[in-house]
């Protein structure tokens, strides 16, 4: 279901408390704050509410890069003032600088409105350009909880007149879904510079994610819901993250954080896109690392390789064959997210390998399986001179697929036999993109 809501974007220069501001419109700490200068990069979406109006908050990239040449930051915030119905303009101290005045010509080529908000503790002061603007400002400290009342007070106040007001009833924001907790989590992990942005970018039709060449453009990782696609019933909360460099080619903190948030996304998924660059025409020795991890986190997963445009079929064939000599119990897919080739069969592949994650098998249909494993290939006989036996087996767990073994002498069982039972329920029931995990009890003796 659509839901249309007012948008208000903040918009602000480096550190002047545009993310602090966010998370607390939102309720929720869901943009990273700290003092490093550009952090934030792509634009973050969440749900607020004042009393009973309901709109839309914005975190924006800082705009102090606004004036270069070809500036992807300049294209990111005027996408932000054309969809908005209020903008909030923070500024640090009392003074404005030369973006500022420009940011604020923007704003009204566009006829949007704006406010302005000092963000200081010193609320005295005698400068007049800010009477000669002809725009409301107001003294707000972010941090000071008073200020924050009256903040809301004040917002309430545009909120009302917008939803009140029925000419900009038609620019209420279309766009926006309901992040439900329910949601397919789907992570977008990869190195740097793979195209996971593009593809982020290709999945909601618009220009989110900022999109370039440089590898780390993107820092945060920024979850987008999205509602009723291709009319699947479940919905899916996509999720785009930094790309995971080798820990020695880490050059500052920012790489180091963005990663680490990478990592913790990867833990908090239902399931990983990993994409890995076509371009390069090689299975490299981080992104099987990296596979290994997700694997070990018990994660489902879909290979992408991606860039497929800017290579051949036979090569494109020569990378699946390593990767599936690797990973072969995992679903690999050519795509260029450029000119979304191969988009609706990753959609198919989501819904079914999620479909199977969350599956209930009963217990006949496993035993069944086990029977027909154990006298294929029998278990091996422990140096006790006794054959080590596999009783019976049910399921104890979905999403991801556990199920327990119960015998004797399961301690005894070897990683080859181990190895060789994982195999053979993969086959048999078709995990296709899921982590199986079993888990062995042994019997007790009641003559011991």
């Amino acid at each position: 279901m659509i839901h249309q809501y007012p948008i208000i974007t903040i918009l602000g220069d480096n550190n002047v408390g545009k993310s602090s501001l966010y998370n607390i419109l939102i309720k929720k700490y869901d943009s990273l704050v700290n003092k490093i200068p550009n952090f934030t990069i792509d634009r973050k979406y969440g749900n607020a509410k004042i009393k009973n109006f309901k709109f839309i908050c914005v975190d924006t990239v800082s705009y102090n890069k606004f004036h270069e040449k070809n500036s992807l930051i300049k294209e990111q915030i005027l996408l932000s003032i054309n969809e908005s119905n209020l903008i909030i303009l923070i500024i640090k101290g009392n003074k404005l600088n030369v973006i500022d005045y420009n940011i604020i010509d923007n704003v009204r080529k566009y006829n949007r409105k704006i406010i302005l908000l000092l963000n200081t503790k010193n609320k005295n002061f005698s400068d007049t350009e800010f009477y000669a603007l002809g725009l409301n400002f107001y003294f707000i400290n972010i941090i000071n909880k008073n200020d924050i009342i009256k903040l809301k007070k004040i917002l309430f106040f545009y909120i009302q007149k917008i939803y009140d007001n029925e000419k900009n009833k038609n620019k209420l924001y279309n766009k926006f879904y309901i992040n439900k907790k329910d949601n397919i989590k789907l992570a977008i992990i990869g190195m740097p510079n793979v195209g996971k942005s593009t593809l982020i970018n290709k999945f909601i039709n618009e220009k989110r994610m900022v999109v370039n060449n440089d590898p780390g453009t993107t820092r945060e990782s920024v979850f987008i819901p999205l509602n009723n696609i291709n009319n699947f019933n479940k919905n899916i909360t996509l999720i785009d993250t930094a790309g995971i460099k080798k820990k020695n080619k880490i050059k500052n903190k920012i790489e180091k954080f963005s990663i680490l948030e990478s990592y913790k996304i990867i833990k908090k998924s239902n399931i990983i896109l990993y994409i890995i660059n076509g371009e390069k025409k090689i299975f490299c020795k981080q992104d099987i690392i990296i596979i290994k991890h997700i694997i070990a986190q018990k994660k489902s997963m879909i290979l992408v390789i991606n860039k497929s445009d800017l290579i051949t079929l036979k090569e494109i064939n020569s990378i699946k064959i390593l990767i599936k000599s690797k990973f072969k119990f995992f679903p690999i897919i050519s795509i260029s997210a450029k000119l979304i080739i191969n988009f609706n069969y990753i959609l198919k592949l989501i819904y079914k390998i999620y479909n199977i994650s969350t599956k209930i098998y009963s217990t006949s249909q496993l035993m069944k399986i086990l029977n027909l494993a154990t006298h294929s290939v029998l278990p091996p006989i422990s140096s006790n001179g006794r054959r080590i036996k596999l009783k019976y087996i049910h399921q104890i767990k979905n999403n991801y697929l556990t199920f327990k073994i119960h015998g004797n002498q399961l301690t005894k069982l070897n990683y080859n036999y181990k190895r060789y039972l994982l195999n053979f329920f993969y086959k048999k029931l078709q995990c296709i993109g899921n982590v199986i995990s079993f888990k062995f009890q042994e019997n007790k003796n009641p003559y011991n």
